[in-house]
């Protein structure tokens, strides 16, 4: 006999692969399928929880689950903007400005950017999504010298990457980057509707231009459920 938690399962891909739910759809609550199976929330939640992990569905909290697309991988040896990587994977990227100031640098700031200490630093906070479902929380730092004409950038747009290029004529030639992991405190849990202390992809990357000049560092905070490093070796 099949266990109640792999029938709740099989229902709900059954459903995804007739296409009655579609990526992005809103699957029945826990209370709907607790009753149509005549079982405890714990087995239907236990049968959901399976698929989140499988990368099927993504929880929101206080949204509800959702059918997701695979996750967004990211391929460490090729340098592309994270609205770039979302479109070639054939979905849409978008991006919220949560706060953009002035201020001024912190030691790590002035050495991560090789900048003067009296050197004005932008401050861009932004939630990206995929599929108007929220991927990451980015805080990025830009010097803001005369030649970098940071004003002029809309740092409202799905890729800065495209801002400083096209609008500004500059030409990106690598990013350093670290990956670790981290857990999103309460703020961070509410913006990106997770629970708290729920588990993050933490990044930071220092974007360089050419003359070997940082343009731009960045830290995000990433939902694991819908992002992953991608990384091929050879030896």
């Amino acid at each position: 006999m099949i266990p109640i938690y792999m029938q709740i399962r099989n229902y709900i891909t059954g459903r995804i692969e007739s296409g009655t739910l579609k990526i992005g759809d809103k699957i029945p609550t826990e209370n709907e399928l607790s009753n149509l199976f005549n079982v405890s929330r714990m087995t239907v939640r236990h049968a959901i929880n399976k698929l989140a992990e499988d990368g099927v569905l993504v929880k929101f909290v206080g949204r509800g689950t959702f059918v997701t697309s695979e996750k967004m991988h990211t391929k460490l040896s090729v340098l592309k903007s994270f609205s770039e990587e979302i479109r070639e994977s054939g979905h849409k990227p978008s991006a919220k400005l949560l706060s953009k100031e002035i201020m001024d640098p912190t030691e790590k700031l002035i050495r991560k950017l090789r900048i003067n200490a009296d050197t004005k630093i932008l401050k861009v906070i932004r939630i990206r999504y995929v599929d108007d479902l929220e991927m990451s929380i980015t805080t990025s730092y830009f010097p803001l010298l005369k030649a970098l004409a940071l004003r002029e950038v809309d740092m409202s747009a799905t890729s800065l990457y495209a801002e400083i290029e096209g609008r500004l004529g500059l030409q990106i030639i690598k990013a350093e980057e670290n990956i670790s992991a981290c857990l999103a405190d309460q703020k961070t849990a509410n913006l990106l509707r997770i629970n708290h202390k729920s588990a993050l992809l933490k990044l930071s990357r220092l974007t360089i231009i050419n003359n070997n000049v940082p343009v731009e560092y960045m830290e995000g905070l990433f939902r694991p459920d819908r992002y992953a490093i991608y990384k091929e070796l050879f030896r």
